[in-house]
């Protein structure tokens, strides 16, 4: 049965626990529109398995703190699969549940109060935009259309620390590209192949806060990223190439046993 009004928050889980605590700390006290938390977990070892477990445990608590909250859709894997591989198990519970709404977030983010609902309200007058909540620590110009204000990006992509989209967007170019390693710019690929599709982009107002910058993205985890974006680059702009050209298609499939 379809849930309309409903939406899928997806977030991949791996190691950072105190990140995460947080993270989810400041969902349920910002998120105001119903929603499903999906979190698959790639193989943590820093006690985020134990601490999602705990959660699921006390998931009716969590319903009575915040009445929007549906429930609790997990994922265990062995290992770390990488980013991509995570996202799109979760698109798959995400697909089962079968939410008009779909969200991705990272696991070391903090959001507005009521961030989900007026991204969905911009997307429910504007149909082929993704919005998002801005991160990036530069603001884009502010437009209005159909009555709904919100900050116009126009090249470029949204990233995935937090977007909502409509599912349409799903059914219409697929799942994340797994050709990037466990990190690439497998976002980047997904915002690409999203305007092929002709999709616009776009942020709410209001900003969020990336918590792991700083002290959380030195030594060894920032030079496995530098590394796997320096070695994807390349790949990258020959995908976008490709799309653009016809000589590769923008709908990306993935099938994997949940």
């Amino acid at each position: 049965m379809e849930n309309k009004n409903c939406a899928s928050i997806m977030v991949v889980t791996y190691n950072r626990l105190k990140l995460t605590q947080k993270t989810f700390d400041n969902l349920f006290i910002t998120t105001d529109y119903p929603f499903y938390l999906i979190i698959v977990d790639n193989g943590s070892q820093d006690g985020t398995i134990q601490y999602l477990e705990e959660l699921i445990k006390n998931e009716s608590k969590f319903k009575n703190n915040n009445l929007y909250f549906q429930g609790f859709i997990t994922k265990f894997n062995q290992n770390n699969r990488g980013i991509a591989v995570g996202r799109n198990q979760a698109l798959q519970l995400a697909d089962k549940l079968q939410t008009e709404w779909l969200s991705t977030i990272d696991n070391d983010i903090e959001l507005p109060q009521g961030w989900l609902t007026e991204c969905i309200e911009i997307i429910k007058s504007n149909p082929k935009f993704m919005i998002g909540v801005n991160m990036e620590g530069v603001n884009y110009p502010l437009i209005s259309i159909n009555n709904q204000t919100f900050q116009i990006k126009k090249a470029g992509n949204l990233g995935t620390a937090c977007t909502v989209f409509n599912k349409n967007l799903h059914e219409l170019i697929g799942f994340f590209t797994t050709e990037y390693e466990k990190y690439g710019e497998d976002d980047a690929n997904w915002g690409f192949r999203a305007r092929v599709v002709k999709w616009e982009m776009g942020y709410i107002e209001r900003p969020g806060h990336h918590l792991g910058e700083g002290i959380f993205d030195i030594g060894e985890y920032r030079q496995f990223k530098d590394e796997c974006r320096k070695n994807n680059l390349s790949k990258f702009h020959k995908d976008c190439f490709d799309y653009t050209s016809g000589q590769k298609h923008y709908y990306i499939d993935f099938n994997d046993i949940l």
